[in-house]
């Protein structure tokens, strides 16, 4: 019986929360704390599982600045300040920082004080500080008895607050501890994204984005410096080496984005595979249909050669938006009798061999997808694992394994757009969001001029400025797709970036 071969993909992501020396918004400590630890922790249990992490390489070097050099986040200190001296401004700032609903939920008292009327007392301040961190120790109850008393109290102690912070260094610490052994392990694969989330298409070009949305209004000038998108993916690796001593050859560009231009980047920077979206299949060239979907394929660029991958979207849906209500045994079950559908198609209509080419891809998330398990995923995960590793129709692999496979077919092009409905249109378009790129590309055009007036070491720290400003994630809260009450930290922080660069541009 020849088996199917499963990929997964588990993507980590955090853009650059830290301007002078503190993180503005402290979710590098939280997800640290009830994500990264317990995924890894688990993984440990499995040497035997071939499995492909992707991470940011922003969020490597925030962990490794919070566990090893003592970086603090803004909420942090916040919470070590005494609760009657909070500023009515920085009460606002923890009270933003509203943790996904799946976790409030299973908080009622967290619930019940953010929504209660009346005046913010000393008690209720120093209860805020508290649940702003509590709320992500859930996955660790079982673990520490003290964070299960503290679920169930209304009120609390600054010494309370105090070793909450701590065990939350401590866990923090594991994770990355946890994370370097797995980089290292010969059946895992490290794979990463550009340095700082990117949208790597609209980096080579603005205009890009006309191709999948011709009606689309976009920013004048155009925001157009490939240089950049290369340099992104190229720090990107070089940061993996620096940081876990691995040295990446795949990668998942931000949000699954990409353009012939980004594949050039890419290429260019010593990528060899590219995992994206099945959605992008749209625009491909020859036309790729039905089942073909599931055999990865090698592009040409002017920079070399890739092997593309597509992610399936139902797959990888179910695990990050459906399977989070279920009993795991049954989620387990179901995920499994669509990969053997999915395998007997492929029997049916391509034939045995197709098997030999054949790769299932699910990418996803790994921070918020385990919002909604009630155990962060962990039942489910030993399930799955186990379940795979026990059968003979499937084989789980890493996405290296599409370098090995013999006579892939061959892609001439790809279309522009990202996971996202296939389009760039979350990051580009609306009002706000072609301000910024227009304000980005003013300053990039200023810097570049600036080049051999300028002093070199300032004039690389100007160009870390606007790299960080870059990276999706300002843009994706710019369009007004999305809402959330830590929206405006993230412009500041997008704010911030742009004018110190400017700032360096007028010493020169």
């Amino acid at each position: 019986m020849r088996p199917l071969q499963l990929a997964f993909l588990w993507h980590y992501h955090q853009p650059e929360y830290r301007f002078e020396e503190v993180a503005l918004l402290p979710w590098v400590r939280l997800r640290a704390v009830k994500d990264y630890a317990t995924v890894f922790a688990l993984l440990e249990q499995y040497p035997r599982l071939e499995l492909t992490l992707n991470v940011v390489p922003s969020l490597l070097v925030q962990l490794r600045a919070l566990v090893e050099d003592g970086v603090s986040d803004r909420a942090e200190l916040l919470c070590l300040k005494p609760a009657e001296e909070l500023t009515e401004a920085e009460l606002e700032y923890l009270r933003a920082l509203v943790p996904p609903e799946p976790l409030l939920e299973r908080c009622p008292a967290y619930r019940e004080l953010l929504s209660q009327p009346g005046e913010w007392d000393a008690a209720r301040r120093r209860a805020l500080q508290m649940w702003v961190n509590l709320a992500w120790m859930l996955p660790h109850r079982a673990r520490f008895p003290i964070v299960g008393e503290w679920l169930e109290r209304r009120e609390f102690r600054a010494d309370d607050i105090r070793l909450l912070l701590l065990l939350q260094r401590m866990v923090a610490r594991e994770a990355l501890e946890q994370l370097r052994r797995l980089a290292r392990q010969p059946m895992l694969e490290l794979s990463c994204s550009p340095l700082y989330h990117p949208i790597l298409p609209l980096l080579c070009d603005t205009e890009s984005a006309a191709e999948s949305d011709p009606e689309l209004p976009r920013p004048q000038p155009a925001f157009r410096f490939p240089a950049d998108a290369w340099l992104q993916c190229a720090q990107a690796r070089e940061r993996c080496w620096e940081e876990l001593g691995v040295l990446p050859v795949g990668m998942w560009p931000s949000e699954g984005a990409l353009s012939m231009a980004a594949l050039e980047s890419l290429a260019a920077a010593g990528v060899r595979w590219v995992a994206t979206d099945e959605a992008l299949l749209a625009g491909a060239q020859p036309p790729v249909e039905g089942l073909q979907r599931y055999l990865p394929h090698r592009i040409r660029t002017r920079a070399g050669e890739l092997v593309l991958l597509f992610r399936d979207r139902e797959l990888s849906d179910a695990i990050g938006f459906v399977y989070g209500t279920w009993e795991p045994e049954r989620a387990v079950e179901d995920f499994c009798q669509r990969l053997e559908q999915i395998r007997q198609e492929l029997l049916r209509t391509l034939g045995e061999q197709a098997l030999e080419r054949a790769l299932v891809l699910v990418a996803l998330d790994g921070e918020n997808c385990w919002d909604g398990y009630p155990d962060n995923g962990r039942a489910f995960l030993a399930a799955l694992y186990e379940r795979l590793l026990s059968q003979e129709r499937f084989r789980v692999v890493c996405c290296r394994e599409a370098l090995r496979t013999p006579q892939l077919p061959v892609l001439e092009r790809i279309g522009v757009g990202s996971w996202m409905q296939g389009s760039l249109k979350i990051w580009i378009g609306s009002p706000e969001s072609n301000a910024a790129w227009q304000t980005l590309a003013q300053a990039r055009t200023r810097l570049e001029s600036a080049r051999g007036r300028m002093p070199v070491r300032l004039w690389r720290t100007a160009l870390e400025h606007l790299l960080v400003a870059e990276g999706s994630d300002w843009f994706w809260w710019m369009g007004g797709h999305f809402r959330s009450p830590a929206q405006p930290y993230f412009r500041e922080l997008f704010r911030h970036h742009v004018e110190r660069a400017e700032q360096l541009c007028s010493l020169a």
